[in-house]
């Protein structure tokens, strides 16, 4: 979603600015790869910050470009699926709290950040042998589980979480990059 749109470009940026050999058909392996992990969460849970907060938005982008740059730096199935892992699980309860109700503070942000973890999380799925304790399928129920069981006031309302508690006006109408 638009909350989410900068982790998948920026980490495919990434593969083609800094992989020897990227090429147009490792961009298509990324793009098919990221959304069959992007079809598993949305038929097994959701991709909506106004559902399960926004682990389902910047979480499930941080996972599927994960997933998807480990597939393009060679990785195994069992590495894909790791990286994917690792990708949501550091962003598990991740609440969507927007300053203003905007997609900006601290959307901005959390795209970048989603981006990095991402980029992490297939360099780690990649030094590992594929083994893991934790299933994306496990990690996927989780993030559906934790997104049901969080306050609505912490799903895109901006009512609780940092929407509220920030001390100082924030001029959110001016997109700040």
């Amino acid at each position: 979603t638009n909350g989410a749109a900068g982790v998948l470009p920026a980490v495919l940026r990434f593969y083609e600015r800094t992989t020897p050999g990227a090429d147009r058909a490792g961009v298509h392996r990324f793009l098919l790869t990221a959304s069959a992990i992007g079809m598993l969460y949305k038929l097994r849970a959701s991709v909506s910050a106004a559902h399960l907060g926004c682990q389902a938005e910047v979480g499930v982008a941080c996972s599927m470009a994960a997933g998807a740059l480990c597939a393009v730096l060679g990785g195994s199935n069992a590495q894909v699926e790791n990286a994917a892992e690792i990708g949501m699980e550091h962003n598990l309860g991740l609440t969507c709290d927007p300053i203003g109700g905007l997609v900006q503070i601290p959307c901005i942000e959390r795209n970048t950040m989603g981006a990095i973890k991402a980029i992490n999380a297939a360099w780690l799925a990649l030094r590992g042998d594929g083994q893991h304790v934790v299933s994306l399928d496990a990690v996927i129920e989780t993030m559906r589980q934790t997104g049901e069981d969080m306050g609505s006031r912490y799903k895109e309302t901006s009512l609780a979480g940092l929407a509220v508690n920030v001390g100082v006006k924030v001029p959110v109408n001016i997109v700040e990059c």
